[in-house]
C-alpha cells in the first residue's frame, strides 16, 4: 500500500481560468503580465468573458497509487493534467510534484512524424533521460510490447492513431518512473492492447510509479484506479473509493433516474409484490459442516412457500443475477418436469450441475402461472459461488456435456 505520509503530488485549491474570445485573451493576458511584473495579486474573481476550467481542486496522490479522474466532457480533467504537467500555470492555488513527470496527454504529440518508429524510440528515450546504451537494452521490450516490429522502420506519419498510441505508450512505460499522466490515450487501442496496457500499469504501480488516469472507460478505471476524483464544471465533487464515485457520477448526470429501454431481449426485473401463491423463504440446504457452493457441483436449496389451492398450476422460477445486473441463469420448474405443490409449506430444489462461475449472485424469483407472475421477490438469497481451480478460461458459465470417442458416437447403443 502507498505511504500516506509522503504524497508525490499535492494540489491545493488549484484553479485555472480561460477566456472565451481571442480579444479577451489578448486584453487580459497583457494586463496579467503587467501585474506579474509588478508582483501584484492577479485576483480570483472572474472578469467578463472568463470562466473557470478548474476551480478549487485539492487532492494528494501517493507513491504506487493510481487515481482515476472521471467526469463528463468539459469537466476540467485534461486541464488538470496539463496543470500538473506544467503546461499551464495555475491562476489559483499551488501544485507540488516530488519527482519528474512523464505524460501521455496528447496523442502523437511527442513523436516526430518524419522519423521512423525506431528513430522516435531513441529520441523519446533520450528525452526521458536514458542513454543510448540503456535505450539499446529497452528497444526489444518496447518493440515487443507495441507489436510494431514490421512497421518499425517506417515514418510514423504513416501510422494510424492506434499505432501512434501503441508506440507512445510502449516508450513511456518501458521503465518505472516517478509520475505518469495518462489522458484517454488507451481509447484508440483495441481491447486486447488495452488489457495489456492495464497489466503494464499494474506493474508500474507495484514498482512505485504514481499514476493519474483520465478515462471515460469505466472498465479501465475500475481495473487500475485505487481511488477516483470526480470533476464537474471544473470543481471536485468527490474523492474516494472507485465504486462509490462511479455511482455518484451516474447520479450527478441523472443516468440512474432515466427510464432506459431494455436493449435486445434483456429481461426487465418486475417490481416486488406478494400474492396468495408466494415464496416465504429460500436458503441453502447444506449437506454438512463447512459446505460451500462450487461451480460444476450440485446445489440444494430449501424453498418455503404458501400456496393457493384455487390455482390449478403454478411454476417456480428462480433467477440468478450477477453484481452488474445481468441475468445469468434461470430455473423454471415447468421446464424441469413440473411439481405438485399440495399443502406442504417446504420443498427442496436440487440442481444437479451448477453452471455458474465463481462470483456472488443475487437469487430472485417467485411463482408464475402461464405468462403472469403470482408473486415476485427481487432479493431472496445472496449466493457466493467458488471454483476449486480458477483459470483465465473460466468465463461466466460452465457448460455441461459429455465427451466421447468417435467409436462411441457411431455406436447407437453406447
Amino acid at each position: 500500500m502507498p505511504d500516506i505520509d509522503s504524497p508525490i503530488i499535492r494540489c491545493e485549491q488549484v484553479g485555472k481560468k480561460f477566456r472565451r474570445t481571442a480579444l479577451a485573451s489578448i486584453r487580459y493576458g497583457f494586463a496579467d503580465l503587467i501585474r506579474r511584473l509588478l508582483r501584484r495579486n492577479l485576483g480570483t474573481t472572474l472578469r467578463s468573458d472568463e470562466f473557470w476550467a478548474v476551480h478549487g481542486v485539492s487532492f494528494e496522490a501517493h507513491r504506487g497509487e493510481c487515481i482515476g479522474i472521471i467526469g463528463p466532457n468539459g469537466a476540467g480533467k485534461s486541464t488538470l493534467l496539463r496543470l500538473i504537467n506544467g503546461e499551464y500555470r495555475p491562476d489559483q492555488g499551488g501544485i507540488t510534484r516530488n519527482g519528474p513527470v512523464t505524460s501521455l496527454i496528447r496523442l502523437g504529440g511527442g513523436l516526430q512524424p518524419l522519423l521512423t518508429g525506431r528513430e522516435n524510440i531513441y529520441v523519446k528515450c533520450s528525452e526521458l533521460g536514458f542513454s543510448k546504451t540503456e535505450t539499446d537494452a529497452l528497444l526489444g521490450r518496447i518493440v515487443e510490447f507495441s507489436g510494431l516490429r514490421k512497421s518499425l522502420d517506417q515514418p510514423v506519419k504513416r501510422y494510424s492513431d492506434g499505432m501512434y498510441a501503441r508506440l507512445e505508450f510502449s516508450i513511456a512505460t518501458a521503465a518505472p518512473m516517478d509520475i505518469l499522466l495518462i489522458d484517454e490515450v488507451l481509447a484508440v487501442g483495441d481491447v486486447a492492447f488495452q488489457m495489456r496496457c492495464l497489466q503494464r500499469l499494474d506493474q508500474l504501480k507495484q514498482a512505485g510509479t504514481t499514476i493519474l488516469l483520465v478515462s471515460h472507460s469505466e472498465m479501465n478505471v475500475r481495473h487500475i484506479a485505487d481511488r477516483c476524483l470526480l470533476l464537474f464544471d471544473g470543481e471536485a465533487l468527490a474523492l474516494g473509493e472507485t465504486d462509490a464515485l462511479f455511482r455518484k457520477y451516474y447520479e450527478a448526470t441523472g443516468f440512474l433516474d432515466r427510464a432506459l429501454e431494455p436493449m435486445g431481449l434483456a429481461p426487465v426485473m418486475p417490481a416486488d409484490f406478494t400474492g396468495s401463491f408466494r415464496l416465504t423463504g429460500l436458503s441453502l440446504e447444506c449437506g454438512g459442516a463447512g459446505d460451500v457452493v462450487r461451480t460444476a457441483r450440485p446445489l440444494r436449496l430449501r424453498v418455503r412457500h404458501e400456496v393457493d389451492p384455487t390455482i390449478d398450476s403454478a411454476s417456480l422460477l428462480l433467477q440468478f443475477w450477477n453484481p452488474s445486473g445481468l441475468l445469468m441463469a434461470t430455473f423454471d420448474s415447468e421446464l424441469n418436469g413440473g411439481f405438485e405443490w399440495g399443502e406442504s409449506r417446504e420443498s427442496v430444489l436440487e440442481l444437479s450441475f451448477l453452471g455458474l462461475s465463481a462470483g456472488i449472485y443475487r437469487v430472485a424469483g417467485g411463482f408464475r402461472s402461464g405468462e403472469h407472475w403470482l408473486s415476485y421477490h427481487s432479493h431472496l438469497l445472496d449466493l457466493p459461488v467458488t471454483q476449486a481451480h480458477l483459470s483465465e478460461a473460466g468465463g461466466l458459465l460452465a457448460l455441461q456435456g459429455r465427451l466421447m470417442s468417435a467409436t462411441q458416437r457411431s455406436d447407437p447403443h453406447s
